[in-house]
């Protein structure tokens, strides 16, 4: 019976630490989000997405859609869009380093959120759009 004890104890502290470590990264993306929100002010709405597991950057600002919406049509200039995903790629280098996030950080179309236009991963790109139009 003492066996069974030890047995039963070790599975909880194991489903235990994985509680903690959901928490924890829970906590520590939120950190990310609102740090993140700070620096987009009204310019836009960051979120966690949970189902994607991504940090999102939803443009609101009327001028910071339009440079958006501009890339997906094709129109916008390479420089301005690398200057964007270069800062995309310094958040999320960023949020890895200091706060151990292993989770991508994206632009998404500001007329439909579930589209990814831009996606890097602790400094890297993972995704660009502009690779589709060109």
């Amino acid at each position: 019976m003492a066996a069974t004890t030890v047995v039963e104890n070790c599975n909880l502290l194991s489903q235990n630490n994985v509680i903690v470590a959901q928490a924890s990264k829970r906590s520590r993306i939120n950190k990310a989000v609102s740090i993140m929100q700070d620096n987009y002010d009204d310019k836009a709405k960051v979120y966690y997405d949970k189902e994607n597991d991504v940090i999102a950057i939803k443009p609101t600002d009327e001028d910071f859609e339009e440079a958006v919406l501009a890339v997906m049509n094709g129109e916008a200039s390479k420089s301005d869009w690398k200057d964007l995903t270069d800062s995309i790629d310094d958040l999320s280098e960023t949020i890895h380093d200091k706060l151990h996030i292993k989770t991508p950080v994206a632009i998404v179309n500001p007329e439909n959120p579930d589209k990814v236009l831009y996606a890097s991963y602790d400094g890297s790109s993972m995704y660009d759009v502009m690779d589709d139009n060109n």
